[in-house]
């Protein structure tokens, strides 16, 4: 089934109401309540704007980014960072000729917002640990350290290991692997690059060190899921 559905009898009424409905979710960071929420209200209905599928999916996805990334920001999101998560999607979207691949960026591109409302934004009023997390994502793909990072945010590891838990609740350290997991996963979803140069561009020192993380945290191998995706698109 679609994430969104081209009805062209909906109501604009009833189209606000599903739309500030996941937006409120977003907003808290409510993962659970937005999965909950679209398991009930699925699939969110669209008025049709054009002929071509594909077009119309790309359509429907660049309007969603748009409500998604606004929900985001009344959350404590930053702009910039609200706007780099949607505008990956609305890239892959572009590139892609898959009408059920666009359709599917729809539900990943929500979740990722209301995960990075949940577990970053607060840390935006904290400036060392924000510096850390803006550093780790634009070097996501290299060797990472708390020394390296702790050197590049002008302060000690410790001291930077310490203010991060305190300030974000998670560990320097997990975070980092989380990050690295979810663009893995972004990457298995929507490419099909093999998984040793998804281990590389994810900054893992090795596939095997790649494959026991990514497992640790999802509970399934890289190829395990993978499959699985491609099985329920």
């Amino acid at each position: 089934m679609y994430f969104i559905a081209v009805n062209t009898h909906i109501s604009s009424r009833e189209s606000a109401e599903q739309y500030e409905g996941f937006s409120s979710f977003i907003s808290m960071g409510d993962v659970d309540g937005l999965l909950k929420f679209i398991r009930t209200n699925m699939p969110l209905m669209e008025l049709r704007t054009c002929d071509d599928p594909l077009l119309q999916g790309r359509t429907a996805i660049a309007f969603l980014a748009s409500t998604c990334a606004q929900a985001a920001r009344n959350g404590g999101l930053t702009v910039a960072r609200s706007y780099a998560i949607t505008q990956d999607y609305i890239k892959l979207a572009n590139e892609s000729i898959n009408e059920e691949l666009v359709h599917y960026l729809m539900l990943p591109m929500m979740l990722e917002l209301t995960k990075a409302v949940s577990n970053e934004a607060r840390a935006y009023t904290h400036p060392l640990s924000h510096h850390a997390m803006t550093y780790v994502r634009s070097h996501l793909s290299e060797p990472l350290d708390g020394d390296s990072v702790a050197e590049a945010c002008g302060v000690s590891r410790k001291t930077l290991c310490t203010r991060f838990k305190q300030e974000t609740g998670e560990t320097f350290a997990s975070y980092v692997r989380r990050l690295r997991v979810e663009r893995a996963r972004r990457l298995l979803d929507t490419t099909d690059y093999e998984i040793s140069q998804i281990a590389y561009q994810t900054g893992f020192s090795s596939q095997s060190h790649f494959q026991n993380v990514f497992k640790h945290l999802t509970g399934e191998t890289p190829r395990e899921w993978r499959t699985r995706e491609i099985h329920e698109i």
